[in-house]
């Protein structure tokens, strides 16, 4: 009887071993994340529980990781890597686990490492380091965390920096360009500054003989010049002329792209009141006349807006109809904020942070096709005869530069034989990174 029992007890026990067995290793399943589901008995029935655990939902939140992440021993070895840092060093995951993190470091930066490895067997350190990848250093950022008490291990985050390292190159070889550009940029203005003197100087003086030894010529010698001979005669005083003007036109655009930003408050009815004093005569030869109204006062270099005006004013006279008699409108109106944001922005691309004037010149002129309007503010540009109509074709260009140094605009409407309209948007106040620029 007492053997029957023994046996049973003995038979119940290796019964519950096997049961404990089986719950650790289930336990332990479920901690590595191998299984989230297990089956056992309750009272004599079986029945499936579902667990996902902490454990669980940390290996696959790492293995997902955009970052590689890889536990390390205090020696050095790797006892666990993530896919990303697998892929990083073109290496397969399970030759990854069991190798030492030194064989994938660079050279360069192995004492680096260590030096933070050791640190980290403690706390925490971050640095920046190099991987060797087929013979390709790799720039990472990698993050060391000792995982002590739970672990003597150390967790290490490893981002790729190979992206931003790109585009810090990137920026800085395009910081050396702009550097040189800047450079070459300084070259051409000192250039042409002394462009601008030699044409102030030394063009205008042997054009200045050219001239007046044309006149003594035609002077002392016109009975006895062939008609041919005086045309001839003629054509040189024209050219020479005509080509001081263009030295003097180009001085005046040089000097208007170098001019500082001398910008103080100027009345605009003042200017205009100049530029009237100097069309005197042409005024009226032409019985010209010009309505105007009160207009604004702006921040502006009052040199530069006074050439303006007289481009603009010189231009409604110069190309007036024969035996018309010029009628020059001069108006003026605030822009509204709406018309800054949706129409003069949009084709100008004017400061919305601005209060901006428009001043209208307009005039009964000989026109020309709309088709043209942005062509006439090219730099030698020329819609008509230039027997006809003197000129160089820099004064409208000269306006467009001197609106932009004003953070400003100029546009034209014209209709063919019906006269033209230029209007210039000038703003208020400048503002204060464009004055001290």
């Amino acid at each position: 009887m007492q053997e029957s029992i023994t046996e049973d007890l003995l038979s119940t026990i290796k019964i519950l071993k096997t049961q404990l067995v089986e719950s650790q290793e289930a336990i332990d399943a479920i901690r590595s994340g191998s299984v989230d589901a297990f089956a056992m008995k309750r009272d004599g029935k079986p029945e499936v529980f579902t667990l996902q655990s902490l454990d669980y939902a940390y290996r696959v939140l790492i293995e997902k990781f955009s970052e590689g992440a890889v536990n390390l021993t205090p020696d050095g070895l790797i006892v666990y890597s993530n896919v990303y840092f697998s892929e990083l060093v073109h290496t397969a995951n399970e030759k990854v686990t069991g190798s030492y993190i030194l064989d994938y470091i660079s050279e360069d930066t192995k004492e680096k490492f260590k030096e933070h490895f050791a640190i980290a067997l403690h706390s925490g350190s971050k640095t920046e380091i190099a991987l060797t990848v087929d013979g390709k250093n790799i720039p990472v950022y990698i993050s060391l965390t000792s995982l002590q008490p739970q672990l003597a291990n150390i967790g290490m985050i490893v981002t790729d920096l190979s992206e931003k390292k790109s585009n810090e190159q990137q920026i800085l070889n395009y910081s050396e360009s702009l550097r040189t550009k800047n450079l070459e940029l300084e070259h051409l203005n000192n250039s042409l500054d002394q462009f601008a003197s030699i044409a102030s100087h030394d063009l205008q003086e042997p054009l200045r003989k050219i001239k007046i030894f044309t006149a003594q010529l035609k002077q002392r010698f016109n009975e006895d010049l062939p008609a041919d001979a005086k045309e001839l005669v003629d054509k040189i005083k024209l050219s020479s002329e005509r080509m001081s003007l263009l030295i003097k036109d180009v001085l005046n655009f040089s000097r208007t792209v170098h001019t500082e930003n001398m910008f103080v408050k100027t009345d605009l009815n003042q200017v205009l009141d100049n530029t009237l004093k100097d069309f005197d005569l042409l005024l009226l030869e032409k019985n010209a006349t010009v309505n105007r109204v009160q207009l604004p006062v702006v921040d502006a270099i009052p040199l530069q807006i006074n050439q303006l005006f007289y481009n603009l004013l010189g231009n409604a006279l110069k190309f007036s109809k024969d035996g018309a008699k010029p009628v020059i409108t001069i108006s003026s109106r605030m822009l509204l904020p709406g018309e800054i944001d949706k129409t003069c922005n949009a084709k100008f691309n004017l400061n919305r942070q601005l209060l901006y004037a428009e001043i209208c010149f307009t005039d009964n002129g000989i026109g020309f096709e709309q088709q043209f309007a942005g062509q006439i503010f090219s730099i030698f540009e020329r819609l008509n005869n230039q027997q006809q109509y003197s000129g160089t074709g820099i004064g409208l260009a000269l306006c467009k530069k001197i609106t932009e140094h004003h953070q400003g605009a100029i546009h034209a409407e014209s209709d063919l034989d019906h006269g033209s309209a230029f209007y210039v948007l000038l703003p208020l106040q400048q503002s204060v990174n464009h004055v001290l620029n």
